[in-house]
């Protein structure tokens, strides 16, 4: 049997993506072992995988949420912070390359990885995958989202819908123009204003200590970060992706939902079995400010008194606190964490910010959607979802409660959401069973020379 690395950031959808599939590799009889920061630790370890922490004195406990996500949030406005965090990490950078990647080649002596899967999620990705090229290791890019098709479907930070058609694919080749230009400008704004994490000279100077050529690297993807040329497992069922997609050296494989995956605590007693439940969650990562966070649950609050039988529950996530929504009516049930696949068992439709996992884990449940996209991917999974008819879109920014009790109301009285979305289901369910997958990394490990492309 092989031994697996998965080196992941400590993102709980991110994480929470990659479970199913470590415990079915795992049962077949393969080492599974997660390395990344310390962050990831509680998460990893709680479900019962092997975790070892890497660069601790670099990435202390504490630090992903501290530094990370307050530069990444749209209240960060403080450039000497941004600028600060900009050359702490360089300096990490110039520390591997001047032999601080000793630390990285012990742990991968010790583990004698058949395979390294590395998540796609954050800029950083293309340096690990980078030092795992060094040390000749086989890499498997891990997506958990649907990003990263150059030019064949629209980038995936837009709401763009690729039909196929002539007029779609003028539009997706336009919007690829547009957004690589702008790409290449913002890359110049944050080197001349001293807040590039990893510049495209920087990254280039580190192929060229790891001993890949600098010409194999994608700088103008349309995810966080730059990419090698490297297989990819995409955990999306290529039926939910828009039609003609296609990139070399691309493999889709199933949803891999987690079914056994740690879920918080819920009151149940709160729920009136008999009536339907309205899902209400935007995530586990805070990027907008937290008033609007409260601007928007205060609005489906108020939309819930339209409905007073149904039951309403709310996940308003760990940046807001539960006493702030005191004045709620009794059939809304509001939690900082709330168990979403129990949730999404019994629910008649969910609100949600169209993260990956929500997409699929309400597909797999046949539970339709109107999703209020807030950054990064969420506009493509969006677009999707309305390309093939499982929910609506809503605009986080201009939502009243008019406008969201009209949504539900074209989403609950249209039989064609639940029929297509009853489809997509039993599609999911399938592929889920047949676990495309486990096939796939296990031919990864077994062949020599990985094949560039499988439909």
């Amino acid at each position: 049997m092989a031994n697996i690395v998965f080196c992941f950031p400590p993102i709980v959808s991110t994480i929470n993506s990659s479970l199913r599939l470590a415990r079915e590799l795992k049962l077949r009889g393969h080492q599974i072992t997660y390395i990344g920061i310390a962050d990831c630790k509680p998460l990893i370890s709680a479900n019962g995988f092997k975790f070892v922490s890497i660069y601790e004195q670099w990435f202390p406990k504490g630090c992903f949420e501290d530094v990370y996500l307050k530069l990444q949030s749209s209240a960060a406005t403080d450039l000497s912070e941004a600028r600060s965090h900009a050359l702490w990490f360089n300096e990490f950078l110039d520390y591997l390359i001047a032999g601080g990647d000793e630390e990285l080649n012990l742990v991968i002596k010790e583990l004698k990885p058949d395979l390294v899967l590395v998540s796609t999620s954050l800029s950083d990705s293309v340096i690990w995958a980078l030092f795992f090229y060094k040390l000749n290791l086989k890499v498997v890019y891990f997506f958990d989202v649907l990003g990263g098709c150059n030019n064949t479907v629209p980038p995936i930070h837009t709401d763009l819908v690729s039909d196929g058609s002539v007029w779609s694919s003028i539009k997706t080749i336009l919007a690829w123009y547009i957004y690589k230009i702008k790409k290449s400008r913002y890359e110049k704004y944050l080197v001349r204003n001293g807040l590039d994490l990893i510049s495209s000279r920087k990254l280039k100077k580190i192929a060229k200590y790891c001993g890949y050529s600098h010409k194999d690297i994608d700088f103008l993807t349309d995810m966080p970060g730059a990419q090698l040329k490297l297989p990819e497992l995409v955990l999306f069922p290529k039926r939910f992706d828009f039609p003609g997609v296609r990139k070399e050296g691309r493999y889709y494989a199933e949803a891999s939902i987690d079914l056994n995956r740690e879920q918080s605590s819920f009151p149940w007693e709160k729920v009136a079995e008999s009536q339907p439940i309205v899902y209400v969650a935007l995530g586990t990562l805070s990027f907008m400010a937290k008033s609007d966070y409260e601007d928007f649950f205060r609005i489906v609050i108020e939309t819930s008194m339209k409905w007073p039988e149904w039951n309403w529950v709310i996940s308003i996530g760990n940046n807001l606190s539960v006493d702030d929504f005191e004045y709620a009516p009794s059939n809304v049930i509001i939690v900082n964490r709330a168990p979403q696949l129990e949730l999404l068992k019994k629910a008649s439709l969910m609100i949600t910010h169209g993260g990956p996992n929500s997409v699929k884990e309400c597909i797999f449940f046949g539970v339709p959607m109107i999703v209020f996209p807030l950054w990064f991917d969420q506009p493509g999974n969006v677009a999707r979802v309305t390309y093939h008819r499982l929910g609506l879109k809503g605009d986080f920014k201009t939502i009243t409660s008019k406008v969201l009790q009209e949504l539900i109301e074209e989403i609950t009285a249209n039989p064609e959401f639940r029929e297509r979305i009853k489809a997509m289901q039993k599609y999911f369910m399938e592929i889920e069973d047949d676990k495309p997958g486990i096939r796939l990394i296990e031919n990864f490990i077994a062949q020599q020379n990985i094949p560039p492309f499988l439909d």
